[in-house]
């Protein structure tokens, strides 16, 4: 995994970053640019509410019951779900070690897995994407439980059924889109207000592209990783800087590099 260390505490000095993430996740992101000497712009983009409640429910009974081989986290959201749907059972994260492999996307989602239920994951792939996640785990068979998003990409249970798995997908939660951004936002946006996006995800720029239009060519767009520059991409967007490695710290670092180009 490629190491990141912190930008200096004024590599983004006066620098305005419109962060674009879910209210609840602002913050992370929001906080690290600060101890840059940045500024950061929070507009939420989405929203996280729940997924398939039901399934969730019989999925973390299967866990503890010992009827999945895996299970894969590809966000820190998925742990939330599942964190959530084991408390509602009566559970905790006794029932995901039955299973034989955890496996997480990246260290976010890692760390979060064991903020909320006091384990580490068995296997991190060394890039922070969901085919590199795939390509980690080995081959075996049984069943996988994947708590994704509702609009979660086709390449990991595809990855996992190529090398023996019977992958089990269930909606942890969903993202929406709120109607319109806050009239400061846009103001800022249209005025020159902001120097650099922050995009974390796919989902977060289609929802800024259709939420702020062509006001955003005036601004620098720095992407997490490759899926998310290839969405910026098919979207029109053109990428200033890509996070490496793809987590919330190498982002800031690439906030940092695009910074000193402009």
């Amino acid at each position: 995994m490629t190491q990141v260390t912190e930008p200096a505490s004024d590599a983004l000095t006066g620098v305005r970053i419109l962060v674009p993430r879910a209210q609840a996740q602002a913050a992370a992101l929001s906080r690290r640019i600060r101890a840059a000497g940045g500024v950061p712009i929070e507009a939420p983009v989405l929203r996280i509410e729940p997924g398939d409640v039901a399934g969730l429910a019989r999925a973390v009974q299967d866990l503890a019951a010992g009827r999945f081989q895996g299970v894969c986290f590809t966000s820190p959201n998925g742990v939330r779900g599942v964190a959530a749907a084991l408390e509602a059972g009566g559970l905790d994260g006794r029932a995901v070690r039955a299973a034989s492999l955890i496996a997480c996307v990246g260290p976010g989602t890692a760390r979060t897995l064991q903020q909320q239920l006091d384990l580490r994951p068995d296997l991190v792939p060394a890039v922070a994407t969901t085919l590199a996640l795939g390509d980690a785990v080995p081959h075996g068979s049984g069943r996988v439980l994947l708590p994704r998003a509702d609009i979660a990409s086709t390449v990991l249970p595809q990855l996992l059924r190529d090398k023996g798995y019977d992958p089990v997908e269930v909606v942890a939660y969903r993202t929406t889109r709120p109607a319109v951004l806050p009239d400061a936002v846009l103001r800022r946006l249209r005025e020159g207000g902001v120097d650099l996006v922050a995009v974390a995800s796919p989902s977060t720029a289609r929802n800024l592209v259709a939420l702020a239009g062509e006001v955003l060519d005036r601004v620098g767009i720095v992407s997490i990783g490759p899926v998310t520059t290839a969405a910026c991409g098919t979207l029109g967007l053109t990428v200033a800087a890509e996070a490496d490695p793809h987590t919330i710290e190498g982002l800031v670092g690439a906030l940092a590099r695009a910074a000193h180009r402009a």
